[in-house]
């Protein structure tokens, strides 16, 4: 991604500047040395009474000294110049990569259909819903614990998942035609199906009074970076994220949920004047931890002064320790105020790990007032920032 502050070379020291007590020193030790070095060299021809002997004695030391002063000082303010102006520069293009870095997306609406709730998700979760359940299941043989909707053979998958598409849609139809501009859909699925026959279900389901500029469907889990990617394109648009992670067979531990969020980039919402419910912040994939906890609070404009809510899915115990860590050294921690562990209750959310966890946070920065911290690890851990608008 383009913004990356670690990537722009650092600012550079000041030089340090001449010392007037060292050389009016030195300046005197040439005219000592003068006084000593010219009566003791002088021709004996010569008088030592002539203007060119003190010439030679006083002012020619001094002279020297004065000019290796003004030499020097000249060397240090052309360097001082130098590093000023390369200063400055840093400071601007640091200052236009936090500018960039702290762009974010607008939430305007969502709509899902989950084993747990079918809105207020969060409420629900919060209140100790639970969606996993134990099953026996005697095809293979054996108790998993899942969290599914209804589940139909094969041969009315299809039917099942246009059925859920319809709802989701439906849920979602009166922003779909409020907000009106170019809208790009993404479509994320679990690959039980070929992204084709994604795409046909999509294309019998979505209301042809909405036009579409372009439609992206594929099984690529890359949880929230695909956030970052489009806050790098910076277009004047909409997008309609669609997740499913719907089951052909039961899954151990994890979700069945078909969701979509209607988000809107910056340029947008300034455009149509239009005030989103939430505001979603660049995620970073964490690589360094202590450089990316750092990252993520400031492009999400977390302090020590501001608390926070923290919702985590299907990260491991060893990267979410070392989060942690970094959070406590960076004195983010002392404000967290609660804490949901999706896999707990919902289950995992598997190939919708991304639309579930921006809903639950969405919700609950709306309901709460507070920022919220997402982590959650899809093909890599990532992080995200949500704050009310």
């Amino acid at each position: 991604m383009p913004v990356n502050i670690k990537k722009i070379p650092e600012e550079k020291p000041l030089p340090v500047a001449p010392n007037k007590l060292r050389w009016l020193f030195a300046i005197v030790l040439c005219v000592i040395a003068g006084v000593v070095v010219v009566p003791t060299l002088w021709p004996k021809y010569l008088p030592t009474r002539s203007e060119w002997f003190w010439f030679c004695t006083l002012m020619l030391p001094l002279s020297i000294g004065v000019t290796g002063y003004i030499i020097r000082l000249r060397r240090y303010e052309n360097k001082r110049d130098s590093v000023l102006c390369w200063n400055r520069l840093y400071q601007k293009q640091y200052e236009a990569q936090i500018s960039l870095g702290q762009k974010a997306v607008g939430m305007l609406g969502m709509s899902y259909v989950t084993p747990v709730a079918n809105n207020k998700l969060a409420v629900a979760l919060l209140r100790g819903g639970r969606g996993l359940q134990t099953h026996y299941l005697p095809e293979i043989q054996s108790t998993i614990t899942t969290a599914s909707l209804p589940l139909l053979p094969k041969e009315d998958y299809l039917t099942r998942l246009e059925s859920i598409l319809t709802t989701v849609i439906g849920q979602l139809h009166s922003e779909l035609i409020q907000f009106t501009g170019k809208l790009f859909v993404r479509i994320h699925h679990d690959g039980v199906l070929d992204s084709e026959q994604i795409l046909a279900v999509w294309q019998k389901v979505f209301p042809a009074s909405c036009p579409v500029t372009d439609i992206n469907v594929s099984t690529d889990n890359n949880g929230l970076m695909w956030i970052d990617e489009w806050l790098d394109r910076q277009d004047d648009a909409l997008v309609l994220s669609v997740e499913s992670n719907l089951f052909l067979q039961a899954r151990d531990q994890q979700a069945e949920s078909v969701s979509a969020l209607l988000l809107a980039s910056s340029a947008w919402l300034t455009r149509y004047r239009v005030m989103p419910q939430t505001w979603i912040h660049r995620p970073v994939r964490i690589s360094t931890p202590e450089e990316d906890v750092a990252e993520v609070a400031l492009w999400g404009k977390i302090t020590p002064a501001v608390p926070w809510f923290f919702w985590r899915a299907q990260v491991k115990s060893s990267v979410l320790a070392e989060a942690l860590i970094a959070m406590d050294k960076s004195a983010l921690l002392s404000e967290k105020k609660g804490e949901m562990v999706l896999e707990d209750t919902f289950g995992r959310p598997g190939a919708a790990v991304g639309n579930i966890t921006l809903i639950c946070a969405c919700e609950h920065a709306v309901a709460s007032g507070l920022a919220q911290w997402l982590i959650t690890s899809a093909k890599s851990t990532q992080m995200a920032i949500i704050r009310p608008a």
